[in-house]
């Protein structure tokens, strides 16, 4: 049981290592120009009601 555990474990193994292989883009084919630019994120706050100091 010992050995088919071994197995069927380094198959699996295996199997998810082409499977990421094979499912990774490649990114020889890109040229040098193309890639990823500078991302700028802003944080947008919601709307909410400020208090009023009229009396």
């Amino acid at each position: 049981m010992s050995k088919q555990l071994a197995l069927s474990s380094a198959f699996a193994t295996l199997a998810m290592a082409a499977m990421v292989l094979t499912h990774t883009p490649s990114r020889f084919d890109r040229q040098e120009s193309e890639g990823y630019g500078p991302v700028q994120a802003e944080l947008s706050l919601p709307d909410l009601p400020q208090p009023s100091f009229i009396r």
